[in-house]
């Protein structure tokens, strides 16, 4: 019998329903209640928050500060809670409407958690109470006007007496947030600081700024840091004591952690289709910090930006406890950076220059310049990789002294904002972290006819791909489907059931919907069954961003996949082909020989960083000649960057830049460097690669094992304990 512990705490936050979400009449499974279209008279602008769903932010704001899992009700060695912190421990909480609050509608949710306590408005308690009994809440159900420090104290006592009795809990006071702006930086730090024994008390208020909380979280994480590996060392009580203070520093040096960052902001397009103009004129811009921004029971009752702040806020916050990281919150996108964004990516539907998308990209850079705060920037320099809550590619802007844009420099996942509603029941509905260290089954569906030039080129290249993977058949299988229809494809996912979904496929917009050809027809709904955890749209602009167009890479999400990649501009069907085979090469290598790459982010990251030289050498046909000429060492230019010149000189935030350098070398040696240099610029190069949006979780599907990458970092013996700094 597994452990209690094994098994995570379920919460429930209950909200009036109101014409979009009352659906109990179904009984259908219960799944994240979606809301599609703003509507002015039922929903918050800019962002499109149902008036409803608001009314649950009060609880869900209490529900972040209980307990995630119940490890949070044990004393953890350091090394351990480190440890599992990879593991993505979510707080599980279902939002929904008190008339879906049912047996027959929430089914597995009851069967693989322990039902804790409800939350709900004070007019919903009589019924809340009633229906929380049936479905095995083991807690009184609380109301909102119950809500405070004292009630939060009582919980955690309650859970950890209730479930866990016989093992000793971890001391310390636990509260509520106050600042909800900073809550990103302090509350993961205060619930870390509990278990491992700090002061758990909030940032005075003379201290209460971002610059304090990022320096208290940050150096939180660093203490964890050096003790789990004092621990993992097996140091002596004495011995790690001599060299705690220089694992610090050591620590503070490398220290990588995950980041969340809050970035509100419609797109002036969808805001003009979505609202009338006195509406929208009355949603100005907001500052990343406002002191005004605190929780309260009745805090969904503020203005409309500040409702919304509060829902972008818990989204970060959620985000930044389960991956025991940072989070932040920025200022809006500045409207002008949109409207630069939507001219760079119509660029690419016409015969599109070099110099041109390097103009357009400084311009973006130039309009986003009032988001890079010093915090911002720090954050960044200690990422392993981002979660961006934006409908805005912060990872296509240039952080300040890098040459090439955000997303060379680390990966970037992206979480859509509109419609927030769904948006907020996307995040505390997500399954949980998966692994995918087995045998990987790929199916690429060709949607595109034979009789297209581009279809013909495309299955090319999935020929390239599956033969050049073939010798890793017994790790990854890649089986071709023609489905030129949307019936074909939905039998094709049904019969071959794949871990990764490729879909080949060319990308129109219908009005402001970016959807997908499926032979002669577009799709924005694909109606699938089951649809995979990763799906991979090979088809153009399929995920702009500037007009704030509803996308289909977006809409996937919300039809259960984890994690989709989709292009924001139109690319060219070789440079394509390229990519994604290179993908699938690397994730068979992986998976065969694992150890280089820790998710699918990641391997999709080294993929499209690496392929900048591709990007170079494709900007002009003497770049690819040239490419093949044979260098001094026997080889072609090509091989030899690849296989020796590159190694240990490319930086990532300058891959470009380097890629450059480094031929440049190769050409130098053959007599051929101010020719080949002026090939960079004349007729130059376009950076393809960067223009692809990983949304979804892709941070959160591992390619090994998720027990073995906690047993890994098992110490050979445990410490007992460290003096501990003061603070």
């Amino acid at each position: 019998m597994s452990s209690p512990l094994e098994m995570p705490p379920l919460y429930a936050v209950l909200f009036t329903p109101g014409a979009m979400e009352g659906r109990a009449q179904d009984k259908a499974p219960y799944v994240p209640v979606v809301w599609e279209r703003p509507d002015a008279a039922e929903s918050t602008a800019p962002h499109g928050l149902a008036k409803t769903v608001a009314t649950a932010l009060p609880g869900l704001w209490y529900c972040l500060h209980l307990p995630a899992s119940l490890w949070d009700l044990v004393d953890v060695d350091a090394w351990k809670l480190k440890a599992l912190q990879s593991l993505r421990l979510d707080h599980n909480i279902l939002l929904l409407p008190i008339d879906m609050f049912d047996e027959d509608l929430l089914g597995q949710h009851l069967q693989h958690h322990h039902p804790v306590v409800t939350v709900c408005p004070d007019e919903l308690l009589d019924e809340a109470r009633q229906r929380a009994s049936v479905l095995g809440f083991v807690l009184p159900t609380t109301p909102y006007s119950q809500l405070s420090d004292g009630t939060l104290a009582a919980h955690w006592h309650s859970i950890h007496d209730h479930f866990i009795p016989d093992l000793p809990a971890p001391t310390g006071d636990v509260s509520l947030t106050r600042r909800l702006d900073l809550a990103p930086l302090t509350l993961p730090h205060r619930r870390l600081a509990r278990q491992m024994g700090w002061p758990t008390a909030e940032l005075t208020v003379q201290d209460t700024s971002v610059s304090a909380a990022f320096a208290q979280a940050l150096h939180g994480k660093t203490r964890l840091a050096a003790i789990a590996r004092l621990e993992q060392e097996g140091a002596s009580y004495s011995d790690a004591g001599r060299r705690y203070p220089q694992t610090v520093r050591e620590e503070a040096a490398r220290l990588r952690v995950p980041v969340a960052l809050g970035l509100p902001g419609p797109a002036p397009a969808y805001a003009r289709n979505a609202y009338d103009g006195e509406l929208w004129r009355r949603t100005g811009p907001q500052p990343a910090v406002n002191p005004d921004d605190t929780w309260s029971v009745t805090l969904h009752e503020r203005p409309d930006h500040m409702v919304e702040r509060a829902a972008i806020e818990f989204a970060v916050t959620h985000q930044a406890v389960a991956s025991g990281g940072l989070g932040l919150m920025l200022p809006t996108v500045p409207p002008d950076a949109f409207v630069i964004l939507a001219e760079l990516e119509r660029h690419f539907l016409t015969p599109h220059s070099s110099a041109a998308v390097r103009r357009l990209l400084a311009r973006l850079n130039d309009a986003a310049q009032a988001l890079w705060s010093k915090e911002l920037t720090a954050a960044i320099q200690r990422a392993s990789h981002l979660t961006v809550f934006s409908g805005f590619p912060l990872g296509l802007l240039t952080m300040p002294g890098d040459s090439a844009p955000l997303c060379a420099r680390l990966p970037v996942a992206y979480r859509p904002l509109e419609p927030l509603t769904r948006m907020v029941q996307q995040q505390v509905s997500a399954a949980p972290a998966i692994s995918l260290n087995h045998t990987i089954k790929v199916l690429v569906a060709e949607c595109i006819p034979l009789s297209d030039p581009v279809g013909r080129i495309s299955r090319e290249g999935w020929n390239v791909a599956r033969d050049t993977t073939a010798p890793k058949a017994a790790t990854l299988t890649i089986i071709q489907a023609e489905t030129l229809t949307l019936e074909a494809l939905q039998q094709s996912v049904a019969e071959h059931r794949p871990d990764i979904l490729v879909i080949s496929a060319h990308g129109t917009m219908v009005g402001n919907m970016a959807a997908l050809v499926i032979g002669d027809e577009s799709h924005l709904d694909l109606g699938l069954d089951r649809v995979p955890p990763v799906v991979m749209l090979s088809a153009c602009h399929v995920a702009p961003r500037g007009s704030g167009a509803v996308a289909i890479t977006d809409l996937l999400l919300r039809e259960g996949a984890l994690a989709v990649l989709g292009t924001q501009v139109p690319v060219e069907v070789t440079r394509n082909a390229l990519l994604m085979c290179r993908f699938l090469v690397y994730l068979a290598e992986e998976i065969t020989k694992p150890g280089q790459f820790t998710t699918i982010l990641d391997l999709w990251h080294h993929v499209q960083t690496s392929n900048a030289v591709n990007d170079i050498l494709d900007g002009s046909p003497n770049l690819k000649a040239w490419a093949t000429r044979t260098t001094i060492n026997g080889q072609p230019v090509i091989v030899e960057f690849m296989s020796s010149r590159a190694s240990g000189q490319i930086r990532r935030p300058h891959v470009y830049e380097d890629t450059e350098r480094v031929l440049g070398e190769i050409a130098d040696e053959q007599g051929l460097g101010d020719r080949v240099r002026n090939w960079f610029r004349r007729p130059g190069y376009v950076p393809e690669s960067l223009f692809y949006v990983f949304a979804g979780r892709p941070d959160c599907i591992y390619l090994s094992s998720l027990r073995g990458q906690v047993e890994q970092t098992r110490p050979g013996r445990y410490l007992v304990g460290l003096p501990l700094d003061p603070f």
